[in-house]
């Protein structure tokens, strides 16, 4: 589990190894330059320049700089204000290096500096930067970006907040990063990880020193094999849990063959679908295993649905592909809302909310962690404003206000997908998809994949985020990691080789 910590929890934990004399930022600088040495740019004959802020964060930029002078390369600095780093900017004038003030630098010698090297460091703000970009800087900023010089970005990208992610729109995409002492929250996060690049963590023994609830979590491959249900020789396919799953209607009959594909591909152990004929038809000419039930809104009908009758059921997924005013939106939702206490009568606990059935809900209705809303960030607006939450909150905020208005788990879609637990846990970050995911009826797969773990048992905030990883990386593998378009039916196929792949890891 990647664990994200909050700007103040990080320097909380530095502390104590301050007091002790620890030499944190030669360390940092240590592991940085050494970083720096393993790249293809970094040559006998390439230069690398230092993006200098006047804090800690341009010390270790210089320092890592005055290492790598040492070891017989170039590397000079911009220093970006009138103060500077005084031990940093020694070590590294004394190992040879040039400090070059920005204030004094015309258009052709910045263009000459930039353009020249092979890598840029940016070491302008750290822990303590905020989300805006003072108009000296623009320039500098501009040349970079323009240029083309591939970022690394030091502890974090200039210009966005540690804690939140949220970055000033002229902040710099490092091709990487390299983090010292711990994953900062906003690396996880919108728009930090967008920024970020790949992120490289640097030990310096903060980890015992980190106190409190991580700020955010992510899943990696170790925690996916612990999650995901397998069978067992006793299993049954009403052990492995059986997905029912409302989808479908006139104007969007695929939507479910494919959450039934999704669901199905995950390996549920059966999947029942609750559609009008049209739809059942297509669903099963597509998947065969799966059991049909014909819902037909007659005239004067109410189109319930009826979840005794149907057969058992472990989870229910309700909502791709029906507009609001289809009756199994509003039965759906029904089914899954906590207050209907009678089990008997077709309550479950258990479900994903997504599509057209979001639109039914309103300010009385209350459910359980258990039940996962899965909301784009349009249809999230739309219900914090039925809710009299603040629309235009960031995406952390406005997720977890939605899961607290709810009591649901919310799973926000997205470049990365946010997950805020509805009993108050956690926020949870999965940064596994790639742009092709971008495609009419991906999150239809998604929400077959969400119903399938949910109905394997595992807690609402876990079967989201394992959710999120398996479609995301199965969206890679179907568009050869991002290379070629996909449609959604090749993300639902590639369920089975993601998942195998993440299990035969294990034993290699």
């Amino acid at each position: 589990m990647i664990t994200g910590w909050s700007a103040a929890q990080v320097r909380a934990a530095e502390e104590p190894l301050l007091a002790a004399g620890e030499p944190l930022m030669l360390r940092a600088a240590r592991a940085l330059a050494d970083h720096l040495l393993t790249l293809p740019e970094v040559s006998a004959d390439a230069r690398v320049l230092v993006l200098a802020g006047s804090g800690a964060n341009g010390g270790d930029g210089l320092h890592a700089a005055a290492m790598l002078r040492k070891a017989g390369l170039a590397a000079e600095a911009i220093t970006a204000s009138d103060r500077v780093h005084e031990e940093g900017a020694t070590a590294l004038t004394a190992a040879g290096g040039t400090l070059h003030p920005l204030a004094g630098l015309d258009a052709a010698h910045l263009a000459e500096l930039v353009g020249g090297s092979a890598l840029v460091l940016d070491a302008l703000l750290g822990i303590g930067g905020r989300p805006e970009v003072p108009a000296a800087l623009q320039p500098l900023l501009d040349e970079v970006w323009q240029s083309g010089v591939p970022v690394i970005a030091v502890d974090l990208p200039s210009f966005v907040d540690a804690t939140t992610g949220q970055a000033a729109l002229e902040a710099l995409p490092a091709r990487e990063t390299v983090t010292f002492g711990a994953m900062k929250a906003g690396l996880l996060r919108p728009s930090g990880a967008e920024l970020a690049g790949r992120v490289h963590l640097v030990d310096l023994g903060l980890e015992e020193h980190l106190s409190g609830e991580p700020a955010v979590e992510r899943l990696e491959d170790a925690e996916v094999r612990a999650l995901l249900p397998r069978p067992d020789r006793a299993s049954t396919k009403y052990s492995r849990g059986v997905v029912a799953v409302a989808a479908g209607s006139d104007a969007f009959p695929g939507a479910a063959v494919l959450a039934v594909s999704g669901a199905a591909r995950t390996g549920a152990g059966m999947v029942r679908c609750l559609a009008p004929k049209r739809v059942l038809d297509l669903v099963l000419a597509a998947r065969p295993e799966t059991v049909g039930h014909r819902l037909e809104r007659a005239d004067g009908g109410d189109g319930a649905i009826d979840l005794a009758a149907v057969g058992r059921t472990d989870a229910l997924v309700v909502g791709p592909g029906l507009p609001p005013e289809d009756p199994r939106a509003s039965a759906g939702v029904h089914r899954l809302r906590r207050d209907l206490a009678d089990t008997a009568a077709g309550r479950i606990d258990r479900g994903v909310i997504d599509a057209g059935a979001l639109a039914v809900l309103g300010p009385g209705d209350r459910f359980g962690p258990d039940v996962v809303l899965t909301p784009h960030r349009g249809e999230a607006e739309r219900l914090a404003a039925r809710l009299s939450i603040d629309p235009d909150l960031p995406g952390p905020e406005l997720a977890r206000a939605i899961a607290g208005a709810t009591g649901a788990t919310v799973l926000l879609k997205g470049a990365v997908t946010l997950i805020a637990p509805g009993d108050g846990g956690t926020l949870r970050s999965q940064d596994d998809a790639t742009s092709q995911l971008a495609s009419a009826g991906t999150g239809d797969v998604l929400a077959g994949v969400l119903g399938t773990l949910l109905a394997a048992g595992l807690p609402g905030p876990d079967a989201a985020a394992l959710a999120a990883l398996l479609h995301g990386r199965a969206g890679r593998l179907a568009s050869g990691d991002g290379g070629h378009p996909l449609v959604a039916l090749d993300v639902a196929d590639s369920l089975p080789q993601t998942i195998g792949t993440i299990l035969a890891d294990a034993q290699t």
